[in-house]
C-alpha cells in the first residue's frame, strides 16, 4: 500500500514526539498535527515543516500571527489513522467514529474501557490486527510489560511486586503544581499500574505501590519478581534483558549513578529521548529463594513513542511485529547498546 497517512491530535509532550517519530518512518506520511492554543509549539512545528490544524477558533491563531492549514475535521478527512495525544479523559473517539475508515490510537491516560484493547509491542502486537481503536498503555505500564515479558519468556513469572517513584511534573511544565519538598503516596493498593499491566498481560500476578517524588527527570521502579526457575547469576539476567533492544542495561561503573546522568547522556542521542527502559546491571540481584530484584528507570516522555509507531502498523496490518519493531528501532536509534555488545561478542543475539 501507499504510505500511511497519519494525523496527530494534540502537539504536546507526547504528540510532538510521536510526530517526530512518524516523520522518520519510510512507510508513513505525517499529514499534520493539531493545536488548541497558539503558542511556541506552533513555531516548533513550523520550523520542522509540520502542518498545523486548529481544534479551536482559527482567528485566535491569526491574531498571534500563526498560520494554520485548517481544522481538525479537515485533518481527519485526509488521514488513514489518528494518534490521539490530547490530555487524559478528553479523547475524541465520538468524533473519530464519524469517519468510517479512520483508525485511532489512544494514550495510556485513557481508560482501557475506551477501546477494550490495550497495546504493547512485545506482548500482543498481532492481536491488534484489524482493531479500529487501540490504546497504548502508559509509560510505566509500557516499561513493566517490556521487562516482564522478557523475564517471563525465559524464567516464568510467579509473582511481581513493584514500587514506583513517579516524577512530579514533566521538564517543560515549570508553572504547573508539583512537589518541592515532600513524598506523595498514591493511597491505593494496588496502584493502577498493576491493574493496567493485566489489561495487556492478564496472566501476570502483579501488585504495585506508587507515589510522586520531587523530581522532573524519569520515573523509577524497584521490582521484585518471584520466578518459576532460578537464573544462574545476575549477569545471566542482565544479558537476557540486553537481548531486547528496547531494554538498555546500564551500570554505575559507567557513571550512571542517577537518572540525571541517563538524561544527560540522552541529550547527545535521539534529541534527548531515552526510548529504552533502563535497568541497572549493578542493581540486579537474586536471593536464596530465587527472587529477582532490580532497579529500573523510565523516560516518561519517550518510552511509549516506539509503541505508538508500532501500533499504527499493527492496527492496519501492514507489518508483522518483528518487522515493525526492527523498522521503528532503526529509525529512532534504539538498540545502540545492544549493537555494541553484539559486535564485541559480549552477548549472543
Amino acid at each position: 500500500m501507499d504510505k500511511v497517512r497519519v494525523a496527530v491530535n494534540g502537539y504536546g509532550t507526547i504528540g510532538r514526539r510521536v510526530a517526530d517519530a512518524v516523520l522518520r518512518q519510510d512507510d508513513m506520511e505525517l499529514v499534520g498535527v493539531t493545536k488548541a492554543t497558539p503558542d511556541f509549539r506552533c513555531l516548533e512545528a513550523e520550523e520542522k515543516g509540520i502542518r498545523v490544524f486548529s481544534v479551536s477558533d482559527k482567528s485566535a491563531f491569526d491574531v498571534k500571527g500563526f498560520s494554520v492549514e485548517g481544522n481538525l475535521m479537515e485533518l481527519l478527512d485526509a488521514s488513514d489513522v489518528v494518534v490521539d495525544c490530547t490530555p487524559k479523559n478528553s479523547a475524541y473517539i465520538e468524533l473519530y467514529r464519524r469517519f468510517p475508515s479512520l483508525f485511532a490510537i489512544f494514550q495510556g491516560g485513557e481508560k482501557h474501557s475506551l477501546t477494550g484493547f490495550s497495546f504493547n509491542s512485545n506482548c500482543n502486537y498481532s492481536r491488534a490486527f484489524g482493531m479500529k481503536y487501540a490504546r497504548v498503555v502508559s509509560c510505566n505500564t509500557t516499561a513493566l510489560c517490556r521487562v516482564l515479558s522478557q523475564i517471563d519468556g525465559v524464567y516464568g513469572v510467579k509473582k511481581v511486586r513493584v514500587a514506583i517513584a513517579r516524577r512530579s511534573v514533566d521538564p517543560g511544565e515549570g508553572r504547573k503544581d508539583g512537589l518541592l519538598n515532600a513524598w506523595e503516596p498514591a493511597l491505593e493498593y494496588p496502584s493502577h499500574h498493576a491493574v493496567d499491566v493485566k489489561t495487556v498481560m492478564p496472566k501476570i500476578n502483579i501488585v504495585s505501590l506508587a507515589g510522586i517524588a520531587p523530581m522532573t527527570i524519569m520515573h523509577g521502579h524497584m521490582m521484585f519478581v518471584e520466578l518459576m526457575s532460578k537464573p544462574g547469576s545476575s549477569d545471566e539476567v542482565s544479558e537476557m534483558l540486553s537481548v531486547n533492544p528496547r531494554i538498555r542495561v546500564i551500570s554505575g561503573d559507567d557513571g550512571f549513578s542517577t537518572t540525571a546522568q541517563i538524561k544527560d547522556y540522552a541529550e547527545s542521542l535521539n534529541d534527548g529521548n531515552t526510548y529504552e527502559v533502563c535497568v541497572w546491571k549493578d542493581g540486579i540481584g537474586i536471593d536464596d529463594d530465587g527472587e529477582l530484584g532490580m532497579h529500573v528507570a523510565i523516560d516518561q516522555q519517550a518510552d511509549v513513542i516506539p509503541e505508538n509507531v508500532d501500533a499504527i502498523r499493527a492496527v492496519l496490518g501492514i507489518a508483522c511485529a518483528e518487522d515493525s519493531m526492527a523498522k521503528t528501532n532503526s529509525s529512532l536509534g534504539i538498540g545502540r547498546k545492544l549493537n555494541r555488545l553484539v559486535s564485541e561478542k559480549r552477548i549472543v543475539a
